[in-house]
């Protein structure tokens, strides 16, 4: 490509048509990356060919992202209602990665809602029959006894040892179970965030909600970006480091800990209102709390530019979680 006198970007000729060309011989040749990064060059450019788009989905399945394959397959059947090949092909991802119920709701759709050919009917029948038995099987009795342990005890480091178990196991048939989990008030916030680490680590892509401190949210693990949704939170405390950690190391450690715990127990919720100085006032004030030194909240919230009247309730918030949330 290059570019006019005003800067305009010009594409050589064929750029999107070479890039397509070139994709398809590597991935005649199962060269599956180099493949996707033709294919990903002509999408940039305004290449949406179904073929292309296809083609896409195909690398992602046989380098193993499982997700993305999932994700673009299912944009295609949405756009190509009556295609059994991508039926198929969708199927087969839904298998692979044990998402029985949501491959329950995909063969009955089809069979009720689109004229199938004798041979194709009788076999997403033989599939249909498969995938409720496999909605309906029990737990294997190992782990219905983990599950157990984590819903029963209150020992988080009880929990701490469930999971870890969990992150080397198959979870897809205990997902239910964590899922009901995550969306009970009642649970514990801390188990919360370590089950939600646990489910984006397993790319579990399914929707779960999450309740916690009277909220609700829904989010799908595999794409949760961790390092993104605490930006907010890493950002204060570095600017916290900045006014603080100069003048008195031993305070700043000490509102380090207490906002990391914080913001861990709040995952994937942000902390509100996402007021920076506000809450660095907040945290300056706890922490002389904790260590014992004298303090006045006018004083300290003066100094960050705030009011005693705005950092009063996150000092309480920050309070109402250490007392829980030790582990």
């Amino acid at each position: 490509m290059n570019k006019d006198k005003n800067g305009k970007v010009i594409l050589f000729p064929r750029v999107k048509e070479r890039l397509v060309e070139e994709g398809l011989e590597a991935l005649q040749a199962k060269r599956y990356e180099e493949a996707l990064y033709f294919f990903s060059e002509a999408e940039q450019l305004g290449e949406r060919r179904f073929s292309v788009q296809l083609s896409i989905a195909v690398c992602h399945y046989e380098l193993g992202n499982f997700h993305e394959a999932e994700r673009r397959l299912r944009v295609l059947l949405q756009e190509n209602e009556g295609n059994m090949d991508l039926l198929q092909m969708y199927l087969s991802i839904l298998m692979q990665t044990h998402r029985y119920e949501q491959a329950e709701t995909v063969i009955r759709d089809a069979l009720r809602h689109h004229p199938l050919p004798a041979s194709l009917r009788e076999n997403l029948l033989n599939l249909f029959r498969f995938v409720q038995k496999m909605n309906k099987r029990p737990l294997p009795p190992a782990e219905q006894a983990k599950v157990q342990r984590l819903l029963e005890s209150s020992d988080i480091t009880e929990h701490m040892h469930v999971i870890r178990q969990l992150e080397k196991e198959d979870i897809v048939p205990v997902l239910p179970q964590l899922k009901q989990y995550l969306v009970n008030e009642t649970n514990s916030p801390i188990v919360k965030t370590m089950l939600l680490r646990l489910l984006t680590l397993k790319k579990i892509d399914d929707v779960v909600i999450v309740e916690k401190f009277g909220k609700r949210i829904e989010v799908t693990p595999a794409l949760l970006n961790e390092q993104a949704e605490t930006a907010f939170a890493a950002e204060l405390l570095e600017r916290l480091e900045h006014c603080l950690a100069s003048e008195n190391p031993g305070l700043y450690d000490v509102a380090a800990e207490i906002w990391l715990r914080y913001t861990y127990v709040l995952y994937p919720f942000s902390p509100e209102p996402a007021a920076s100085k506000a809450w660095m006032a907040a945290l300056h004030f706890v922490a002389c709390q904790f260590q014992g030194v004298p303090a006045a909240m006018e004083k300290i919230a003066a100094r960050y530019g705030v009011s005693g009247e705005e950092i009063a309730p996150l000092c309480d918030k920050l309070c109402e979680i250490e007392n829980f949330s030790y582990f």
